[in-house]
């Protein structure tokens, strides 16, 4: 199914901010200053970050392998310190912990939004397929990141044998690297897709919105797919013991994805801003939706948080180790960002079993509603054209 509009707003929910430009000059004023802050994280990460060191430790010649008995060790240990192939230190149940807590959260809420769409509202359309599908590769994610456990990752580098990390890490973190990406995308274009729902006869807006889909699907493919002409030979990506040939510098990768992921962030997190000049509001509602807005630009906030970490754990020599926390806030990051996206139908999910804490009703009798479904509507503006009689939005 393509993104496309629907043609009434009626069966769904808005996600969006309670205060909006009023006029020309101050939405120019949110253009410039979404625009500086873009340009400021490019000229932060460009010019604080280092060049990550070059790992000649992992260049395959005669002296680089630590041999205890019949093992090898992935790289030399720091003095002092003896590789530990039995029983080394290990941040295993960190990640694995991490890992499956935040899966089960993004599931709880994925649950929630496909009851409410099937049973509740009984609509569906290409947000939600796209939010499933999302959520699937964010759990492939989640599992391939403990597998990776299995190679050596979250422990020492000097504590893994070569033969264990060699052909396997690499790919496997590849593997791990693209549903990340996908899922990101698929979650960002479900949000997306939802916006264009409300903007049928803004030709600005929906130009506006069709090309961050455009960005999104661009920067994401390259990104979740870079791997695949990493290094020439293919091979060298994930096999060590290949001297000959050349890679491309992750860093740079790395910043990029970062900044064109915190850019369409902040685009998705503004959108809504024009939207909500359409609607009339009561206090209590735009509480609610100011709260699930701070929780759209807190997933901003950790994806900025997630770059510098994982962009300082290149410049680390113990890469397996040092990269925990970096996976940790991409694992946080993909599944917030799809609770984010389910927050709208919590609801009508909770007005249908708690009506008296909610104060509304879908599908259930309230004594204080009469059965009556709170409702949002669209209003004639001869400002606003992209709004229309009779489009109703119910909150």
């Amino acid at each position: 199914m393509g993104i496309l509009p629907s043609q009434t707003a009626s069966s769904d929910y808005l996600v969006i901010l309670s205060h909006t430009p009023t006029n020309a000059r101050s939405r120019n004023w949110v253009v410039q200053f979404s625009t500086f802050i873009t340009l400021l994280v490019i000229w932060e990460l460009l010019s604080v970050y280092p060049p990550p060191v070059t790992f000649d430790v992992l260049e395959m010649t005669s002296t680089t392998f630590w041999c205890r008995g019949d093992s090898v060790a992935l790289v030399p240990p720091p003095p002092g310190i003896t590789p530990n192939f039995v029983d080394p230190p290990t941040r295993t149940p960190f990640v694995i912990s991490s890992s499956i807590g935040c899966l089960a959260v993004s599931s709880c809420f994925m649950l929630i939004r496909i009851y409410t769409f099937v049973a509740i509202i009984k609509t569906r359309d290409s947000a939600d397929y796209m939010l499933v599908i999302a959520w699937a590769f964010a759990a492939i994610y989640s599992s391939m990141t403990c597998t990776m456990v299995k190679y050596g990752f979250g422990r020492h580098a000097w504590d893994i044998p070569f033969s264990t990390f060699n052909n396997n890490f690499m790919k496997v973190g590849a593997i791990t690297g693209t549903f990340y990406g996908m899922s990101i995308m698929l979650t960002k274009l479900s949000i997306l897709a939802f916006y264009l729902r409300f903007v049928i006869a803004s030709a600005k807006l929906r130009g506006v919105i069709y090309a961050t889909i455009v960005l999104t699907i661009l920067y994401s493919l390259i990104a979740s797919f870079v791997w695949v002409y990493a290094c020439q030979p293919l091979e060298k990506y994930w096999d060590l013991t290949i001297t000959d040939g050349s890679c491309i510098n992750f860093l740079k990768v790395t910043i990029f994805s970062g900044v064109m992921n915190t850019a369409t962030d902040a685009i998705i997190l503004l959108l809504p801003i024009a939207i909500l000049r359409g609607l009339r509001l009561q206090k209590r509602q735009k509480l609610g939706v100011m709260m699930i807005m701070m929780t759209g630009g807190f997933v901003l906030g950790i994806s900025v948080v997630r770059l510098k970490v994982t962009v300082d754990s290149l410049s680390y020599q113990d890469l397996t180790w040092d990269s925990v926390p970096g996976t940790a806030w991409w694992t946080v990051e993909v599944h917030l960002a799809l609770v984010c996206a389910c927050l709208a139908s919590l609801k009508p999910f909770l007005g249908r079993f708690l009506p008296k804490v909610i104060g509304s009703s879908y599908g259930t009798s309230d004594s204080n509603s009469g059965g009556i479904q709170p409702t949002l509507y669209l209003t004639s503006n001869p400002g606003l054209p992209w709004s229309r009689d009779g489009d109703e939005i119910p909150l």
